[in-house]
């Protein structure tokens, strides 16, 4: 675990991936939010002001705030009960394994098209920003956090390295990757995009 405070972790959530394991996340002061778009939900305000209504913590409360992270305009870039994502193959899910004391325990399952870090640092950001007195928030198991799989044969020998990611599907996240550009800073669609088939590269 690798302690930080929010606007660290909001600089290395800008810049690149988290570590594996999980982070700490330090508490924030109380912050009130202020109304910005009324078609937004609470998080969508949030990452547009930078200010939200806190609340405590519990598993009612950790629950209640994934959904609106879930549910948000940038979680409609991101998880598969969405019916555009669905289309193209993206199925990953984030659900609450526990609250244990001041730390919180996800879970991720399913095919994600962003890296599976930056899916736990987002919503890490978001809880604490939502319930302060958070410290950290983590994964049961590390190799949740593992977009590739490595497939070895009797000897222990690696023979396949298979991707764990949603597929690629207009090769926009290749592109990206090959010109040095984060897909994540992006997400699958451009802002704006209409229809599951639109691309940044190749608009059709």
């Amino acid at each position: 675990m690798i302690p930080s405070n929010l606007f660290a972790m909001a600089l290395v959530v800008l810049l690149g991936p988290f570590n594996a394991r999980g982070f700490g996340v330090s508490s924030t002061p109380q912050l009130h939010r202020s109304i910005t778009n009324p078609l937004n939900n609470i998080y969508d305000d949030w990452r547009s002001d930078a200010v939200v209504d806190t609340t405590f913590l519990d598993e009612d409360n950790v629950r209640h705030c994934l959904e609106e992270f879930v549910e948000s305009d940038y979680g409609k870039q991101m998880f598969g009960c969405h019916e555009q994502l669905a289309s193209i193959g993206i199925t990953g899910s984030i659900d609450l394994v526990e609250v244990c004391g001041p730390e919180v325990t996800l879970t991720l399952n399913g095919e994600f098209w962003h890296r599976r870090s930056t899916v736990l640092g987002r919503a890490a950001m978001w809880l604490n920003a939502r319930m302060p007195e958070i410290t950290d928030v983590i994964v049961a198991d590390p190799e949740e956090l593992e977009d590739f799989e490595e497939i070895k044969d009797d000897f222990g020998e690696v023979v396949f390295r298979k991707d764990k990611r949603a597929p690629d599907f207009n090769g926009d996240r290749g592109t990206m990757e090959y010109q040095g550009m984060d897909p994540d800073m992006r997400g699958p669609f451009p802002q704006n995009a209409l229809g599951s088939g639109s691309s940044m590269i190749n608009p059709i």
